[in-house]
């Protein structure tokens, strides 16, 4: 073998190394670049009223049937997961109290400069009460924009990001065309959240497919067309994407039966919150957690601003508890059709003389009524004289006569008479007679004069002291005893005269 050989046969060698390692090389570059970033920390502002259903809301868009409602500022987060990516984004709820003034010191935690530009805002009305829902959405409205007015932003900046808003708000495309079905059904992977699945993009399709529009890391080398806005349309914008939440629809139906809503109050109230959803480039959920209506719009929708996911779901104006509005697809055209159901309304009517709080009529509340309890001594005395009353029902505390001991009787023929005759006369009146004919009656009377006869006659030598004459009890008993006898004795001698 010559030396040209051999030096022939070591450069091949050299060339097919330098060419597999050329392949190896493009592999890692190929996977260097398809490799996804972990997108930055998101936050999501929860803004409304007590008993809205902020709490409820954030617990299901979690995947939690066990909200926890706490007060002040509350933080939780919500995990998206990616198959094709380890490392899963992390989604940052803060939760406002429902107080105007206790929510005002509280919001710079949630808002910050530094995070201007990574936050979306829900704003939660309750559908329960139809009469406040534009004033909530103004209140917490009005103290968003103060707050961010006290951030002191850079105008350019702000400006910047306005801008950007407003382009996507002007390039948003029907989730119906063909060829972004085709794109985001080609490069789409199972996300797994707590509510269903849906599909999130891969590294190819990061972009946001449903507004052919690409997130703002993407498109800030490149010059954004803004166009002329219509009328009403983005004149307030805030530079956060903001979704306007109504909570309860399902109450609707109640309204109907209770407070006699009809289609076109309801075409009224949509039409006004279209109205608002627009000034601010907002998108509009009509929701139920009870019967699960939007939720799952509700999560991909949030996930398609956040992080530029793909979001296909197209607008739904149909049912009108679950109405779906988003950014970008209404406009003042599309808005002016509800004006066509209105036959007793006016669009410039007061919303709020359209949607009268009921008056609820409360029992009156004597909270400083005093009751004083009665006197032990003055129940028991009056609870005697009941007692008394029962057991004798045929006298009255006025006029009974109380029973003399025998001493009493004796002292004389006229005091006898004067202090006995009207209490046997009274217990005379209450025995009932047993004879019904003229003999009877004559008999009867003719036992009373012996009766009384003998009273005033017998034992004569002396008064007749009792046992215990101290005891008025046992006063009554015995002259009750000797008058029973002396009743006895008084019939014989009658039947023995009539013998």
């Amino acid at each position: 073998m010559t030396k040209q050989t051999i030096v022939d046969e070591s450069l091949s060698s050299l060339d097919n190394t330098d060419e597999k390692q050329g392949i190896w090389a493009s592999i890692l570059r190929d996977v260097k670049s398809s490799t996804k970033k972990v997108p930055a920390t998101k936050s999501l502002v929860v803004l409304g009223d007590n008993e809205s259903g902020r709490t409820t809301l954030v617990a299901k868009l979690q995947g939690n049937d066990d909200p926890k409602r706490g007060a002040g500022l509350e933080y939780h987060y919500i995990d998206v997961r990616d198959d094709d990516r380890d490392d899963t984004p992390k989604l940052g709820v803060w939760i406002l109290d429902g107080d105007v003034t206790c929510s005002s010191p509280l919001l710079k935690f949630a808002i910050k400069s530094d995070t201007f530009e990574d936050t979306l805002i829900i704003l939660v009305a309750s559908m329960t009460q139809p009469w406040s829902l534009l004033s909530t959405l103004k209140k917490w409205i009005t103290l968003t924009e103060e707050h961010i007015d006290r951030l002191k932003l850079d105008p350019t900046r702000l400006h910047e990001i306005r801008d950007r808003l407003q382009h996507d708000f002007q390039h948003y495309t029907e989730p119906n065309d063909t060829s972004i079905m085709i794109t985001s059904s080609s490069s789409s992977a199972t996300i797994k959240s707590g509510i269903t699945g849906g599909r999130i993009p891969s590294s190819v399709s990061s972009v946001s497919l449903a507004s052919g529009t690409t997130p703002a890391n993407i498109n800030n080398s490149e010059e954004q067309i803004v166009l002329p806005l219509p009328e009403g349309v983005l004149t307030k914008s805030l530079g956060i994407p903001i979704v306007v939440v109504i909570t309860k629809c399902d109450a609707m139906a109640t309204l109907e039966k209770e407070n006699d809503y009809k289609d076109e109050q309801f075409d009224f109230m949509q039409y006004h919150l279209r109205k608002f959803c627009l000034e601010y480039g907002a998108a509009l959920f009509y929701t139920s957690v009870k019967e699960k209506k939007n939720m799952d719009k509700l999560y991909k929708y949030i996930l398609h601003k956040c992080y530029g996911y793909p979001f296909i779901s197209p607008a739904a104006i149909v049912e009108r508890d679950a109405i779906f509005i988003p950014s970008g697809w209404d406009n003042p055209k599309k808005v002016d059709i509800l004006l066509e159901n209105l036959h007793r309304l006016k669009p410039t009517d007061n919303y709020s003389d359209v949607f009268v709080k009921p008056v609820v009529r409360r029992p009156l509340q004597r909270d400083n009524e005093i009751i004083a309890a009665e006197d032990d001594q003055e129940f028991l005395s009056r609870l005697q004289l009941t007692l008394n009353r029962a057991a004798s029902p045929g006298r009255t505390d006025e006029n009974a006569t109380p029973v003399m001991p025998r001493n009493v009787m004796t002292t004389g023929a006229n005091s006898g008479i004067i202090s006995q005759t009207p209490s046997m006369a009274g217990r005379s009146r209450n025995q009932p007679s047993t004879s019904s004919g003229g003999a009877g009656a004559a008999a009867s009377e003719g036992a009373l004069a012996n009766f009384f006869n003998s009273l005033l006659t017998r034992k004569s030598g002396g008064p007749v002291t009792p046992t215990n004459a101290s005891s008025p009890v046992n006063q009554r008993q015995n002259s009750d005893n000797s008058g029973v006898d002396s009743i006895s004795m008084a019939n014989q001698n009658s039947q023995k005269q009539q013998e």
